[in-house]
């Protein structure tokens, strides 16, 4: 796979900006569900409450640390892109 010609800054800005309308995309979803039905769909809410609890500062928290070391390989290079 061939990576952007723009370098991997502007990957990670594209990731990045990805991730801001995927989480964006869920708390609306989320927000403007239906109330639920019954024990199963209570269920079904609370298994998918519990899941994006968890991948969603995972995944910002491996974005955030990509930033900080594409900034600091930046800094170390002199300001100039690769």
């Amino acid at each position: 796979m061939r990576g952007s010609p723009q370098g991997p800054i502007a990957n990670l800005r594209a990731n990045t900006v990805v991730w801001i309308a995927v989480v964006i995309w869920l708390v609306w979803g989320y927000l403007g569900q239906t109330p639920p039905g019954g024990p199963y769909t209570e269920g079904l809410r609370e298994i998918f409450v519990a899941i994006i609890a968890v991948v969603v500062p995972v995944i910002t928290l491996i974005i955030v640390v990509g930033w900080i070391l594409a900034l600091r390989d930046l800094q170390r290079h002199g300001g100039r892109g690769r």
